[in-house]
């Protein structure tokens, strides 16, 4: 259908995107080439707030203004954090929601490294990672087979390409179907969340490790403090938490 001269041209990666522009996920605008994303144009990028400190060290929400007294955050108030410090990287919402959205449902892998750039442009995220060990959120066997893949996974090996003291290992298993959380209370979610993991089998932890369990989204905190909990009762010492996006 095509000559030789148009397929060694599209081999070439500008000559390409310039015959087959790539298009915003968010605006629907073609991406320029100048742009700092692939998939995401300078100005919907300029729509993703990202999260500066001070910041609420149970969810990493931020407090906006001059904190005086007690910080306590309204988003996280009624979590007893069994982790020491959470990450978020931004509010998921507009361009961030279209990215995360494409990686889950639409089997969108091509968008995880503009996710994973927009999360190293957020203060101390390398920092944050730096000597730890990244251990995904696990799908339950089902979802995960219906899926193909664990997004969580994909963003925790994207994340440790970058850093290069991080290392990715999948300690928990799911052990029960929990569903869909996306209409579930605050103290549903908590409910539903309760022995819903373990360790897997043949796993010992080492409590001088650093562990920081990775989400792509952080609603009322229960996933991950699930998670935790069963990290820390099975001998970690040091949990922290990073999710991308806070709902």
């Amino acid at each position: 259908m095509f000559g030789e001269g148009f397929l060694s041209l599209v081999t070439n990666k500008d000559a390409f995107d310039l015959i087959f522009p790539r298009n915003c996920l968010h605006c629907g605008d073609i991406v320029p080439e100048q742009s700092k994303l692939l998939y995401l144009c300078p100005d919907c990028l300029r729509e993703i707030e990202l999260f500066k400190p001070p910041n609420c060290r149970t969810c990493g929400f931020p407090f906006y203004g001059i904190v005086v007294g007690s910080r306590s955050c309204p988003h996280c108030k009624e979590l007893d954090p069994s982790y020491d410090m959470g990450r978020t990287i931004c509010r998921l919402d507009g361009p961030m929601r279209g990215l995360v959205h494409a990686l889950k449902y639409r089997a969108g892998s091509f968008v995880l490294s503009d996710i994973v750039d927009i999360a190293f442009m957020a203060t101390g995220i390398e920092e944050f990672l730096n000597e730890s060990i990244l251990v995904p959120v696990p799908l339950h066997p089902i979802r995960q087979w219906k899926r193909t893949f664990n997004q969580c996974e994909l963003i925790a090996e994207e994340l440790a390409e970058r850093v290069s003291s991080c290392k990715v290992q999948s300690l928990l298993r799911r052990t029960r179907w929990t569903g869909s959380q996306t209409r579930l209370s605050r103290q549903e979610r908590c409910r539903n969340m309760q022995d819903a993991f373990d360790l897997k089998r043949g796993i010992s932890l080492n409590p001088d490790t650093r562990y920081v369990v990775v989400d792509d989204v952080f609603t009322t905190g229960s996933t991950l403090n699930a998670c935790c909990s069963v990290l820390r009762r099975f001998g970690a010492t040091n949990l922290d938490i990073l999710a991308l996006g806070h709902g």
